[in-house]
């Protein structure tokens, strides 16, 4: 499979857009802990353990073991990427196995603090909620750099990230 032909499968484009849109309505459109906004929580949860679950048994780019995070891999990366203006990974580069890890852990986090906030051992809490707000602000900063660095290599490569991320044209 070549860059130019490659499109994630169906679980990582319904997971992505699912976890995305549910992040994006929770931090910007829902009424904090109200009752939908921690429904919304508990289905991020779902969403992204059932992408790591995918990632243990898929024989694609998507495997987890195909995008193991190494910061000197991703400085090397962006090096090659400035110089050559090209990215011939197929999947995660090196700089993207980075963030997309991070995103995981800070939505992973912010979801399970907000949940946190409302059991009885953290009911009332202000230290939990607080922690939660801090998550659910760095996991808003992270998509910020991940639709930045999107746009940015999509300009430096002149490849079509977004598409990868796409349904299937028919035909």
């Amino acid at each position: 499979m070549t860059k130019k032909d490659f499109i994630w499968d169906i679980v990582v484009r319904v997971t992505h857009w699912t976890t995305a849109a549910l992040f994006l309505s929770n931090y910007f459109l829902t009424e904090e802990g109200g009752q939908l906004h921690q429904w919304f929580g508990y289905i991020v949860i779902a969403v992204v353990c059932i992408r790591l679950l995918w990632g243990l048994i898929a024989r694609s780019p998507a495997r987890l073991s195909a995008f193991k995070p190494s910061v000197p891999q991703a400085l090397e990366h962006l090096k090659e990427v400035l110089v050559t203006k090209k990215d011939e990974h197929v999947g995660h580069n090196p700089a993207g196995a980075i963030m997309i890890w991070l995103m995981w852990f800070l939505i992973l986090s912010t979801a399970g603090s907000g949940w946190l906030s409302e059991t009885d051992w953290f009911w009332g809490e202000d230290w939990m909620v607080e922690l939660h707000e801090f998550f659910a602000n760095a996991t808003m900063a992270a998509v910020t750099i991940h639709i930045s660095a999107i746009i940015l290599m999509s300009k430096l490569t002149k490849f079509a990230y977004v598409r990868t991320m796409l349904w299937r044209p028919r035909g």
